[in-house]
């Protein structure tokens, strides 16, 4: 005898498949409440155990654009703008640094002496001459600098702009500085240390030089608060290096302004 059907198998099967069709919808991507077109480390939980939060949108990064800020090269800028004035340098279309500094023990005389050299570090890295002289420093006949952590000249001058310190790691487009005067009877013009942003200054060699040397100096030590090196020992290469290299870039432009 053929047996019917009961009710409560009926609403079994009936169960049943609509579970199976709300699976294909979760696992297709097209109406996942917390997916990305099928991106399972965007599901409800990451495969580390931590949550997502579904409310928010996901959003796929676009592999077209850099992942490196310091490596990402900008456009090329537009002619230097013409201010009409010959003591100053044209503006490098895309520059826009700012000294952001803090003076301990200088006097009224040397924070003066210090602030107009800070002043025009500033003209002379926003200048387009800057650009051209860091973009085109050769290092034995190639257009680099030596211990250049694997960057471009132009690529480093980029790095320069955005002023991001390895210490807090914001790009800011500042040039944050921490500069303590000192004296010391030795030939060290000025140091600093990786875990701070103080940068010492010796007074023995701030108190007779010219504003170029002094702002060569600051831009020196602040270089190497952006992850750049040198040899320890006076090698013939060093003076290439970027802090060095750049530096002496710096003494020579400001001193022209």
């Amino acid at each position: 005898m053929e047996r019917k059907p009961s009710v409560f198998h009926v609403l079994l099967l009936a169960f049943t498949l609509i579970g199976m069709a709300c699976d294909k919808d979760a696992t297709s991507g097209n109406n996942s409440t917390c997916g990305n077109n099928g991106n399972q480390a965007n599901v409800a939980e990451n495969q580390d155990g931590s949550n997502v939060d579904c409310s928010l949108p996901v959003e796929t990064p676009d592999t077209n654009e850099p992942t490196d800020d310091v490596a990402d090269t900008p456009e090329e800028p537009q002619a230097p703008v013409d201010n009409g004035n010959d003591d100053d340098f044209g503006r490098a279309a895309e520059a826009d640094l700012e000294i952001n500094a803090y003076l301990r023990d200088f006097s009224t005389g040397q924070r003066s002496k210090m602030e107009t050299a800070l002043e025009k570090l500033k003209v002379v890295l926003n200048s387009e001459e800057f650009r051209q002289r860091v973009v085109n420093f050769t290092y034995n006949g190639r257009k680099q600098f030596v211990d250049n952590k694997g960057l471009t000249n132009r690529q480093i001058y980029d790095s320069i702009l955005r002023g991001a310190e390895t210490l807090n790691g914001i790009i800011d487009q500042e040039v944050d500085v921490d500069l303590t005067l000192y004296y010391s009877n030795n030939s060290t013009v000025g140091y600093t240390y990786p875990n701070t942003n103080r940068i010492w200054v010796n007074n023995k060699f701030f108190s007779t030089y010219t504003h170029g040397s002094v702002a060569a100096n600051v831009a020196h030590e602040w270089l190497h608060k952006l992850g750049y090196g040198h040899d320890f020992e006076r090698t013939t290469r060093r003076n290439y290096s970027v802090p060095y290299g750049v530096g002496g870039i710096v003494r020579e432009l400001v001193n022209k302004l």
